[in-house]
């Protein structure tokens, strides 16, 4: 499927929310379209040495509430649905990313059910103190699964104050055992 695609320096997994400022005319043509065609859009983290600065994966992306800010910025709320593989990628006139998008299962662990909170209860309950600690956060977040591992490690990968590249690297290169101990260490460091 051919999708418009939004490249920036924030890094995004599946089920994770995100509010977004668009004032770029060929942004807020691509939000306008998404919302009359009901087809979302990807985003991906925006690379420097990349063909159009495309990541080669991305998440499509729902919008899912709008409003202004107090300058008449646009902000969109998006969710990520789903992980996709990006290819093809183009420019149209206007310079707007466009591709052609499939589903893809990365990261690899994220969709692995068999792993619950269990002896992890310090990252459970060291994020749960942040979505209570911040409104904006809990409120941006429609749905969460405080229940579910790979969810509660994709939030922290997303919230964490380190680098993008090395957060692809722990998202997309190492296993999951390694993702959760890096993460105890940095909790273990910062939260507890």
């Amino acid at each position: 499927m051919k999708r418009a695609i939004f490249p920036l320096p924030i890094f995004m997994l599946p089920e994770g929310y995100t509010r977004l400022r668009i004032f770029e005319p060929r942004y807020l043509n691509m939000v306008k379209t998404a919302l009359k065609n009901n087809t979302g859009f990807v985003l991906c983290t925006f690379e420097h040495d990349t063909p159009f600065n495309i990541s080669a994966q991305g998440c499509l992306v729902d919008i899912i509430d709008f409003d202004q800010d107090d300058n008449d910025v646009l902000l969109i709320d998006v969710f990520a649905s789903q992980s996709v593989q990006i290819n093809d990628v183009y420019q149209d006139e206007d310079e707007l990313r466009h591709g052609l998008v499939s589903p893809c299962n990365t990261p690899y662990w994220y969709k692995d059910s068999n792993n619950s909170v269990g002896e992890h209860d310090l990252l459970h309950d060291a994020l749960l103190n942040v979505f209570k600690s911040n409104p904006e956060l809990n409120l941006l977040y429609k749905k969460t699964h405080f229940d579910k591992l790979p969810w509660i490690a994709a939030r922290w990968l997303e919230l964490l104050p380190i680098s993008i590249e090395k957060k692809q690297q722990l998202a997309f290169e190492t296993n999951f055992d390694n993702l959760l101990n890096f993460l105890h260490t940095v909790i273990n460091n910062e939260f507890a």
